[in-house]
């Protein structure tokens, strides 16, 4: 349980949290620098014995790890260090969270970014990327909704791009969309059961990437090389941001991505709050005003006086 004077700090720090919900969530933070050795047999997952990385203080890494009330474990039900090759390098993998929810999940992913920034070696290049997965189910979150999430991020994403240090515009694994967009939301649904089978389609479409040999193992299908990754939604019911470059030191960016990013979901599914307006707002509260501003939902927006914002 999270103490309530910690909730009134974080709220503090993250206006955004306000809108926060328990829906779901889990992050990869990819890096390179880990001492490690992996088998076939492993399947991606290194295990914790076999780090020999150390702390800056000299500890081995399971121990360490007690400090930021973490367990590395070796299953994707814990938090776990994957091989990943995609990363220039010596040492590339990512720190894998298990499933999250809610404030407590929040404060596990800056307890591991502070972590990662304490293990030696540990380092950022632009070939490393911060994504965050959003949990949806599919009974509810169908046709109209994924429909809705391409109609809100689609106008955005050069907006996006530019917000995001580094040049992620032009990395092969956070692309724009390349679907036809005006198709795509043309696409009809069925009113009865939320189909998806149509949009489906269009998503795993050679413009958009997809390669049959590739897709004999799902999760290497290279239709998820996209900012807006809905391969994800096929392969394991959630919606993948890949848009954001590497992140170690910057843990408050890190939050606030992952708050900006499940509001765009909610959103997407007609969970419209009404929001405060504040000029000194943080840039992804200012980018929230521009997408209500370009979804008619100014009403939405509630501007508050001078003097209620100094209070607050």
């Amino acid at each position: 349980m999270v103490p309530q004077w910690l909730i009134l700090q974080l709220k503090n720090r993250y206006p955004m949290l306000q809108y926060f919900t328990d829906r779901p969530f889990g992050v990869e933070i990819e890096f390179f620098g880990l001492d490690y050795v992996m088998t076939p047999l492993d399947e991606g997952i290194i295990k914790p014995y076999c780090i020999k990385s150390r702390s800056t203080d000299g500890r081995y890494l399971d121990d360490f790890a007690k400090d930021y009330k973490l367990q590395i474990g070796a299953t994707r039900d814990t938090w776990h260090f994957q091989d990943d090759s995609s990363i220039r390098g010596m040492g590339g993998a990512e720190l894998v969270s298990p499933i999250l929810t809610g404030i407590e999940g929040l404060i596990d992913v800056y307890s591991a970014l502070r972590f990662l920034c304490n293990i030696e070696k540990v380092e950022i290049n632009q070939t490393c990327g911060f994504h965050v997965h959003h949990g949806v189910d599919p009974r509810k979150y169908g046709c109209n909704e994924l429909k809705e999430l391409v109609r809100i991020v689609y106008p955005m994403e050069d907006y996006f791009y530019l917000l995001i240090p580094g040049d992620r515009h032009d990395a092969d694994t956070c692309k724009p969309m390349e679907i036809d967009v005006a198709q795509f939301l043309k696409a009809p649904c069925d009113e009865d059961t939320n189909e998806v089978s149509f949009i489906e389609k269009m998503w795993y479409s050679k413009e958009n990437r997809y390669d049959p040999e590739a897709a004999r193992n799902p999760r290497y299908d290279k239709t998820r090389y996209h900012g807006l990754n809905l391969h994800s939604y096929w392969y394991r019911s959630t919606i993948e941001f890949r848009y954001h470059s590497a992140i170690l030191k910057d843990v408050n960016e890190a939050m606030q991505w992952i708050i900006f990013t499940q509001f765009l979901i909610e959103l997407s599914t007609g969970n419209i709050p009404t929001i405060d307006f504040y000029p000194s707002a943080n840039k992804w509260m200012q980018t929230i005003y521009k997408i209500y501003l370009a979804l008619g939902y100014m009403n939405r927006i509630r501007y508050v006086s001078k003097e209620h914002a100094m209070m607050t």
